[in-house]
C-alpha cells in the first residue's frame, strides 16, 4: 500500500527532497530542469513566455507520487536558465564570460549552440535569452550556490543507497517538446511519448532501462530507449553501474500532458501522473529485488 508519509528537506531556491519515512527503496527520481524559482538577480532580455519554454514544466508535479510508492523525490528549485544541473559545469562559451575562470572552460556543441550550462536561447532556439556575457564571478557563484549542492546532495543519495542496499538506481526526470526545435540535434521530428536515456547502455545496467520501457509500453506509450536524447550530466556525472549506481534518464513529451502553447496543464495530466506513480512502485521493486 503506497505511504504517504515523508521526511522533507527544503533549501531555499535551490532544492527540495521528500523521502519516504517508511518501506525505502534505493530509488530516487531527481528532477533538475524544472525549477521556476527566479533569483532576484536573473535578468533577461526576453519575454518571460519564452524564458519558462526552456523548463522542463510541470514534471516535478508528474513524478510526485513517487515517494508514495518508497522512492525520493529530488527537485532543484531554480530555473535550468539560470544554471542547467543538466549540463558539465565546464560547458560555457568562453565567448560569453568576462574574466579569468579557475579552470579552463571546456565547451561542447550544447553551449555552442547556446544551450550549455548557462543558457542563451530558449528550447526552440528562435528566442535570444542572454545577450550580454556574464563575468567570472558570477559563474562560480551559480555553480557554488546553486549547481553543486543540487548534486552534492543526489551524489550523497545513492551514495547513502549504495552503503545501505549495496546498489542505487536513479531516474533523472525531463520533459521535451513534441517536435524537435531548431537549437537541437533532431529539428523538425516529431518525438515519442517517452524517451530512455542511457548514454547509449554506459549508465546503468540494461535490465533497468528495459524494466522502465516494457512497463511504460504495457500501458500503451510510445517508448523508446536513447532515440532523441541519450542522456546528460545528471546520468554521465552519477552513473556508475559497475560500482553499483544505475542512472538512466526519461523524458517525457510534452504534448502529452500539456499544451505547449498556452502552457496549460492537459486533460491527461493527472492519469500521467498515476502512471508515473505506477512506475516509481515497479522500479521501486526492481530496485529492492537488486538490493543485497
Amino acid at each position: 500500500m503506497p505511504n504517504n508519509q515523508t521526511e522533507n528537506i527544503h533549501l531555499s531556491g535551490i532544492l527540495m527532497c521528500r523521502k519516504p519515512m517508511a518501506a525505502t527503496a534505493p530509488l530516487v527520481f531527481d528532477i533538475p530542469r524544472s525549477g521556476n524559482e527566479y533569483p532576484q538577480e536573473y535578468q533577461s532580455p526576453a519575454p518571460f513566455d519564452a524564458v519558462r519554454r526552456s523548463v522542463s514544466m510541470y514534471v516535478e508535479e508528474l513524478c510526485c507520487l513517487a515517494p508514495a510508492h518508497g522512492a525520493t523525490w529530488l527537485h532543484a528549485l531554480f530555473p535550468n536558465v539560470y544554471i542547467d544541473a543538466n549540463r558539465h559545469e565546464l560547458d560555457v562559451d568562453p565567448k560569453f564570460v568576462v574574466g579569468a575562470t579557475p579552470v579552463p572552460l571546456q565547451p561542447t556543441d550544447k553551449s555552442a549552440r547556446g544551450m550549455g550550462l548557462i543558457a542563451r536561447v530558449c528550447g526552440k532556439g528562435d528566442v535570444v535569452l542572454q545577450t550580454a556575457p556574464i563575468t567570472a564571478e558570477d559563474l562560480q557563484h551559480r555553480l557554488d550556490s546553486y549547481y553543486w549542492p543540487y548534486h552534492n546532495m543526489l551524489r550523497d543519495i545513492l551514495a547513502g543507497f549504495r552503503a545501505s542496499h549495496g546498489v542505487a538506481y536513479h531516474v533523472s526526470c525531463h520533459s521535451m517538446s513534441s517536435v524537435g526545435g531548431k537549437a537541437v540535434a533532431d529539428p523538425g521530428r516529431k518525438r515519442s511519448d517517452f524517451d530512455i536515456g542511457t548514454r547509449h547502455g554506459t549508465t546503468c545496467d540494461p535490465a533497468y532501462a528495459d524494466a522502465v520501457v516494457s512497463f511504460l509500453k504495457g500501458l500503451g506509450y510510445d517508448a523508446t530507449l536513447n532515440e532523441h536524447f541519450a542522456g546528460a550530466e545528471s546520468v554521465r556525472k552519477h552513473g556508475n553501474p559497475s560500482g553499483g549506481i544505475h542512472s538512466l534518464q526519461i523524458e517525457i513529451n510534452r504534448g502529452i500532458y500539456m499544451d505547449e502553447d498556452s502552457y496549460r496543464r492537459g486533460p491527461r495530466f493527472a492519469v500521467i501522473r498515476e502512471h508515473l506513480g505506477a512506475l516509481a512502485g515497479h522500479l521501486a521493486g526492481f530496485a529492492v529485488s537488486g538490493a543485497k
